[in-house]
Formats: structure tokens, sequence, C-alpha cells
């Protein structure tokens, strides 16, 4: 069974390369690989705090591009141009707040979404499941037709049931794994692209 290094190849990348956690790598990856953000994009990054993800998708979207993240904690250090909002995302207000800055519909939603975890199994699944139904919710309010989303997930007993929305909602539907996220981790990621929106 592989053991965790926490000071493994990618925390020792983001080091050098001067970003605050490895987690940018993950977005990074998923970005390259299906083309997520164009140009000029809007980007709304639910759960952004420390920033990882907001510089890969700041960098990516470009100067006309408009980032906007939310996390229950600040940012310490957001990239230049980006907007953040300290709030709650499952709140209807913080979610009216995002969209606002966003000054029109998103071209892709990122979730990193995550709850704080107690040990206690049947808890933290029922957390970890009413924060990606917030996440996903938030998407169908905020993106464009053909839009994308990419979201965090962990294998639960609803992870069919969340995959057949996924389903339902956009064309195209990958879970993938990255290559940064930790050895013996179970956390996956959802690709959507193609949102069908309802209107």
């Amino acid at each position: 069974m592989a053991t965790y290094e926490p000071r493994d190849k990618y925390y020792r990348k983001a080091r050098e390369k001067g970003l605050v956690s490895r987690a940018a790598f993950k977005i990074e990856e998923l970005i390259a690989r299906s083309k997520l953000v164009a140009r000029g994009g809007r980007v709304a990054d639910l759960g952004c705090a420390p920033g990882g993800w907001m510089v890969i998708l700041a960098r990516a979207a470009g100067p006309q591009g408009r980032v906007v993240g939310v996390d229950l904690a600040r940012c310490a250090n957001p990239p230049p141009g980006t907007v953040t909002i300290v709030g709650d995302v499952t709140d209807a207000a913080t979610a009216n707040r995002v969209i606002e800055a966003l000054g029109g519909p998103a071209d892709l939603v990122t979730s990193d979404l995550a709850p704080k975890l107690t040990g206690i199994a049947v808890r933290d699944e029922a957390q970890s499941e009413r924060v990606l139904e917030a996440a996903l919710d938030f998407a169908r309010r905020a993106l464009r037709p053909g839009g994308a989303m990419v979201a965090k997930v962990f294998m639960g007993s609803e992870f069919k049931r969340f995959i057949r929305e996924f389903e339902r909602d956009f064309a195209q539907v990958e879970v993938t794994r990255t290559a940064a996220t930790r050895p013996g981790s179970s956390e996956l990621y959802v690709v959507a692209q193609g949102f069908k929106h309802p209107g």
C-alpha cells in the first residue's frame, strides 16, 4: 500500500513555483487535459482558499477573463485581477454575490469544496454530499449553455446518484483522478462539459 509523503515532489514543486499548495497541479492538469478555460473566460471557484486553484484559473483566463472565488476562509494573497468573497456558497445570498461578481454567465465552475471531517463516517459522508449538491445547484444557476464544471467527489453511497445528476445536466461527464492527488486518497474529480441549460 502506498504511503503518503507530505513533502513529496508535488509539495516541493509547489514551493519552487511559489504556489500556495499542491492543489494547483490538480486543476492545471484537468484544464490542460480537457481545454476547460478559454482566454477571456468567466470562472467561479468554489472553496477557493488558500488560492492554489485561482492562480492557475487566472492564468488560463488571462487579463480579460474574470475569476471569482468564494470560501468560508479568506484568501490571504489572491492573484491580481481576481475577486474573492468570504461566505458560504450553500447560502443563497452568498451564491448571488458570486454570480453578480462574475458579470455574466460562467464558462466554468470549479469546486474543491470539502467539509471539515469529524471522523464519524456517516456524518462526514452526509456533509460531503451536501456541499457537492450545493456546488451542482450553483452551477445550474451560473453556467452558460455549453459551459463546464469540475467538482471534487468522494466514493460514497450516493456516488452513482450524483454521477447520474451530472449526466442529466451535461453532455459529457468523466470521473478521473489527478497525478497530484495524494496516494491512498479516495478523492476523485468529475469533469462535466456541455451544460444543458434548462431554458
